[in-house]
């Protein structure tokens, strides 16, 4: 679960740094941003749900 959670959130830093520019350049002149923002949801969507499915798991360990 920790590794999930540390590789989603890898990959929401390197959305946030396409989408602000820092890294990539335009392809056929299409703005690379609006890729970063993609990686950017998808890496914090990856992180919420690694994030809820430890939190369920721990507190299911404590109400048994």
């Amino acid at each position: 679960m920790i590794v999930g959670m540390l590789v989603s959130a890898a990959i929401a830093v390197f959305g946030l740094l396409v989408a602000l520019g820092y890294v990539g350049h335009p392809i056929d002149a299409q703005l690379v941003s609006n890729y970063g923002w993609s990686i950017l949801i998808i890496g914090v969507a990856l992180f919420v749900l690694f994030t809820w499915a430890r939190y369920s798991r721990t507190r299911r360990r404590r109400s048994a």
